[in-house]
């Protein structure tokens, strides 16, 4: 499974420019999930949680990449 995480402001609501190439093939199908800032409550809540436990997005992309890793 591949996973990326970026937060991009939103210029023009029809189009969504990543800052970073994606790590996927011509062709490959994926699913997207889109979360807006401050618009959902328990994805804020998560946020705090996480926060609290000292993960940084440094950890997030260590376990990305071990997992990543073990494909």
């Amino acid at each position: 499974m591949c996973a990326h995480k970026e937060i991009v402001t939103i210029d023009d609501p029809q189009r969504l420019v990543l800052k970073e190439p994606l790590p996927l093939r011509k062709g490959q199908r994926v699913e997207v999930m889109i979360v807006a800032e401050g618009e959902d409550a328990e994805l804020e809540r998560l946020r705090g949680e996480i926060a609290q436990r000292g993960v940084t997005e440094g950890d997030v992309r260590d376990a990305i990449a071990w997992a990543r890793g073990r494909e």
